[in-house]
């Protein structure tokens, strides 16, 4: 732990969706918020934080990935399982439980807000035709495009 790194991680430990219980002084709590701020997009400002933030980014896919291929071969499934969606949302730095509809760029954020605070998830908003979306959403205009990229 560099001394000019413990404001930035205090400040990354409010932000991240996961509290951290370790204390801010152990590597074991800077990996696991910059694992935290790697999945949930954070911008870094420190230097040094940002160097280490590319070690966990090439490492963290990896680690996860073998953790996987482990709890596979010893028939762990709960662990697999675990470690399985850890890989996605390492992968693809979105957290379970955000809509897979963020990859599109055609949405403004503040619609996937909506759309994740009211719990419409792809599997409910598959069965809704596009009115219904945008009535749901409160932006009428909006419910073709979400129609659309639902049915993609």
């Amino acid at each position: 732990m560099r001394p000019e790194e413990r404001l930035e991680l205090r400040k990354l430990s409010e932000h991240v969706p996961i509290p951290v219980k370790e204390s801010l002084e152990e590597a074991s709590a800077k990996i696991n918020i910059l694992l935290q701020s790697y999945i949930s997009r954070l911008h870094l400002d420190c230097f040094s934080l940002a160097s280490d933030m590319v070690y966990v980014k090439q490492s963290a896919g990896r680690v996860m990935r073998a953790l996987f291929e482990i709890s596979l071969k010893r028939g762990w499934s709960a662990v697999a399982a675990r470690a399985l969606k850890w890989c996605q949302m390492i992968e693809h730095r979105m957290w379970s439980s955000q809509s897979p509809l963020r990859q599109f760029r055609a949405l403004p954020f503040d619609i996937l807000k909506k759309l994740e605070k009211k719990d419409l998830t792809v599997e409910k908003l598959y069965d809704l035709d596009a009115h219904v979306i945008g009535e749901s959403i409160d932006f009428p205009t909006l419910g073709k495009t979400i129609y659309n990229l639902v049915h993609r």
